[in-house]
């Protein structure tokens, strides 16, 4: 068997020196107590091993070390231990920390004590480029608020040149205690729709240079139980947010899709579905009062019996 070893581990024209491997001096001399005048002494040393052969003690030492690789790689898988998520897995990612930090890209998350299957940005004090979600579905059959949430307070608000939610497909949209200097409205289908924008000059929001922008990834053909952007430490920039193909289920104590505490340039919603079946008369398509604007355009949108399921 060392004739094997030895074989294998053996280099033409090449002798590997000698490897000698010592443990540390173990010489401990311990009595026992004394006992009618009489007592034994113990010593104990580390037991000596001894591995004839250069190649042979190469082989042996390579083997040792990858029986313990590999055990600490089947210990670490046996006792759960993951890695932290990345954009865009469901988790929470502070994008305004990493702002803070100089990152120029979004990458890790974390996931919260209690694990959700939502896909939460956290973007007070951000200055981004993008938001992009694009054929994205959404929602639970009961238990959530909304589906999509894009809010922060009244004194904290997300300030973006153009958004577009474009191919929406909910129960309910709601739009309000926002800023739009310019709003369309076009090519929709609602089971109620009611219209409620209070005309007044809004300045136009407009992002100059995206220099010093973080990057935010697009999140795309993905699942979630909920998406939500939250900017409600801080107010934030970003040049476009985007939402287009984001299909919602389920009955929600809110509203499937819930925008409010936006400063925006353009707003434009058109191509969307939104229904949840109680009727023209109890309007599931509603942009509020506190919803301010200079200029509305609303052209070619139905009312229709519609019903999300």
């Amino acid at each position: 068997m060392f004739d094997f070893f030895k074989r294998l581990f053996t280099i033409p024209g090449v002798s590997f020196p000698g490897i000698r491997p010592k443990m540390p001096d173990l010489d401990v001399e311990m009595k026992t107590p004394r006992f009618m005048g009489w007592s034994a002494d113990l010593r104990m040393y580390w037991p000596k091993l001894n591995i004839p052969g250069g190649s042979l003690r190469v082989g042996v030492v390579a083997a040792i070390i990858g029986v313990a690789i590999a055990g600490g790689t089947y210990f670490f898988a046996a006792k759960g231990v993951t890695q932290a998520p990345t954009y865009p897995q469901a988790a929470v990612y502070d994008v305004g920390q990493n702002y803070r930090l100089d990152e120029k890209q979004v990458r890790v998350g974390t996931r919260p004590e209690q694990g959700t299957q939502t896909l939460n940005l956290v973007i007070g004090g951000a200055r981004i480029d993008a938001l992009n979600f694009n054929t994205i579905s959404v929602g639970k059959a009961t238990g959530l608020a909304e589906a999509v949430k894009v809010s922060g307070t009244s004194s904290n608000t997300l300030q973006c040149d153009t958004v577009v939610l474009d191919g929406i497909e909910a129960p309910s949209l709601w739009l309000g205690n926002s800023s739009i200097h310019e709003l369309e409205i076009i090519d929709n289908a609602a089971d109620g729709l009611s219209i409620g924008a209070t005309l007044s000059a809004v300045s136009d929001i407009t992002v100059g240079s995206t220099r010093g922008t973080i990057s935010v990834p697009n999140a795309a053909n993905s699942t979630y139980d909920r998406i939500i952007v939250d900017t409600s430490s801080a107010d934030s920039i970003c040049n476009t947010l985007t939402l287009k193909d984001i299909k919602a289920f389920g009955a929600y104590t809110g509203y499937a899709i819930h925008l409010e505490h936006l400063d925006v340039g353009k707003l434009t919603i058109k191509n969307s579905i939104i229904g949840s079946g109680s009727g023209i008369d109890t309007p599931d398509f509603t942009v509020a009062t506190s919803t301010n604007v200079t200029t509305t355009t609303l052209t070619n949108n139905l009312e229709r019996a519609i019903t999300i399921k």
